[in-house]
C-alpha cells in the first residue's frame, strides 16, 4: 500500500450555487490530505481531505466579501471528508476506473454522509481523479445566502479535481 499526498497545482474544489437568475461558482484551491491505497485493490483505500475555507475565489471582490461573511472562516476554518468505503468500482481497460466514494463530510460541527461519484487513474507514482456530488447547506445549519440581490438555492453542486503524488 502506498501513501499519496495532494499536489496543490492540480487540486481544487468548485462549488456551484444556483439561483433562478444568476449562478455563482466559487473555487477553493487549498485542499490537503492523503490517500493510502494499493493500485491493485482500490476497495481497501483509506483517505482523508481538508479544505481551508479562508482561501477561495467567487469571481469578484463583492462576491468574495459576501462569501467570507457567510463562511465565517475565522470561526469555521476548515471542512473535511473522510472516506468510509468505495462502492461500484469499475476498472477500465485503459487503467482508469469509475467508482463512488462514500464518506463523512464534517463542517461547522456537523457530520453529513456523502457519496461522491468519480473517475480517475491510479499508478505507483500518483492519482488523478475527479468527482462530483451535491450538498444541502441546511444540513450544516446554514441558510441559503443572497448573492447581490439573488437568493441562492440551498443545494450546492461540488466538483473536485485531485492530483496526488506518491
Amino acid at each position: 500500500m502506498a501513501r499519496y499526498s495532494i499536489d496543490r497545482s492540480g487540486t481544487r474544489m468548485l462549488v456551484m450555487a444556483r439561483s433562478s437568475i444568476h449562478d455563482t461558482t466559487t473555487t477553493f484551491p487549498a485542499i490537503s490530505g492523503t490517500v493510502d491505497a494499493d493500485p491493485g485493490d482500490l476497495k481497501a483505500a483509506q483517505a482523508s481531505f481538508q479544505v481551508q475555507m479562508a482561501e477561495f475565489d467567487a469571481g469578484d471582490w463583492l462576491k468574495n466579501r459576501k462569501m467570507k461573511s457567510e463562511l465565517a472562516p475565522d470561526k469555521f476554518p476548515s471542512a473535511s471528508f473522510e472516506l468510509r468505503e468505495i462502492r461500484d468500482l469499475t476498472p477500465r481497460d485503459d487503467g482508469s476506473f469509475e467508482a463512488v466514494a462514500h464518506g463523512t463530510l464534517r463542517y461547522r460541527g456537523r457530520e453529513v454522509q456523502a457519496a461522491i461519484s468519480g473517475k480517475g487513474t491510479i499508478t505507483d507514482q500518483g492519482i488523478e481523479a475527479t468527482g462530483n456530488f451535491d450538498i444541502d447547506l441546511r444540513d450544516f445549519g446554514m441558510k441559503p445566502p443572497r448573492v447581490l440581490m439573488f437568493k441562492m438555492e440551498p443545494v450546492l453542486s461540488l466538483d473536485i479535481s485531485l492530483r496526488m503524488h506518491a
